[in-house]
């Protein structure tokens, strides 16, 4: 078994090209994977947000049609506070995604960078 050859091989670096392609296909997969995040991120907070708009309305009818505070019936009393709470919650996790979304668009940006900073020769010429 020979360990060692006789004949010494040259090294072969890849073309800088076809790294550059891999790397950039490889953040591709990363920024396609974030968008889609992203995007999924916007349309709950949009569907939440036209919700939330409906919760606060119904509160804000029930209020102007209901008796004063201390003649309310029981069951008008209930469904003011149920739209409310629903109302709050929605808010809640409105906050909660607006908070996913920033996060998402900061990790794009930095997905964005990445490829462009890594694909770059360096200033010696080799990569």
């Amino acid at each position: 078994m020979v360990l060692l050859s006789l004949r010494p091989r040259a090294f072969r670096a890849r073309n800088p090209g076809r790294d550059a392609e891999t790397d950039e296909a490889r953040f591709g997969t990363i920024s396609n994977a974030i968008a889609m995040a992203l995007a999924d991120a916007r349309r709950e907070r949009d569907g939440l947000s036209q919700r939330m708009d409906f919760y606060y309305a119904q509160a804000s009818t029930l209020l102007d049609n209901a008796a004063e505070y201390s003649k309310r019936d029981r069951i008008d009393e209930a469904a003011i506070g149920s739209a409310e709470n629903s109302a709050a919650r929605a808010r809640q996790r409105v906050a909660q995604l607006d908070s996913q979304i920033q996060r998402l668009e900061e990790l794009l940006a930095q997905v964005g960078q990445g490829g462009a900073a890594e694909t770059a020769v360096p200033s010696g010429g080799v990569a």
